[in-house]
């Protein structure tokens, strides 16, 4: 079994890259400003346990094939979680799979490489984290969800301050979070993303 979640207990450290001027993110134009549907958030709570996805409100870009997506978890939840990745155009779905149960509260991550997840250039998608209240009455699901497109560039995709000009949000966060760069906090508060809350 490919292992989909790691823990980035200290992606928020400045370990390599030094703190600089914040990163500005500016959502690329596309005609439809939220991409806010069927009930689903960016981010939510039940009792005591909050998801967030590290993603913006509106639809943001990825350059890469297989991006790496990230995600926050308060706490330790009492319910399974399911990812799931489908085509924002048709609703059908790419990939669904329970997630093997977190360990540890913080950021994770999920590797849509080592799920063999392929992105079609053009494609816009949404993933969704379930929170699974009743396995019996998947209506009760708890789901936050963002949408994002795969489209080419010629920025390289270690000059973060122009792929967030240029709304490429996935592979700027992908990069500050492997780089443990204290930028990060800047780019989420940004989007109003506050972890730990």
């Amino acid at each position: 079994m490919f292992k989909i979640i790691f823990l980035l207990s200290s992606m928020l450290l400045p370990v390599i890259v030094s703190a600089g001027a914040p990163i500005l993110f500016k959502p690329p134009v596309s005609g439809a400003p939220a991409t806010q549907m069927g009930g689903g958030t960016r981010g939510i709570k039940n009792a005591s346990v909050n998801i967030e996805l590290l993603a913006p409100e509106q639809m943001a870009l990825t350059a890469q094939a297989s991006p790496n997506l990230y995600w926050y978890i308060s706490a330790l939840p009492n319910h399974n979680i399911e990812f799931s990745l489908s085509l924002e155009d048709t609703g059908e779905a790419i990939f669904e799979q329970t997630l093997p149960a977190v360990t540890k509260e913080g950021v994770q991550s999920i590797n849509l490489s080592n799920l063999n997840v392929q992105l079609k250039e053009g494609e816009q998608y949404r993933w969704s984290i379930a929170l699974i209240v009743d396995p019996n009455q998947r209506v009760n699901d708890v789901i936050a969800s963002a949408t994002f497109r795969r489209e080419s560039t010629s920025i390289p995709l270690n000059d973060v301050e122009k792929l967030a000009q240029a709304g490429y949000w996935y592979d700027t966060v992908q990069y500050l979070a492997e780089q443990k760069s204290p930028q990060m906090t800047d780019l989420l508060k940004q989007q109003g993303i506050i972890l730990g809350k």
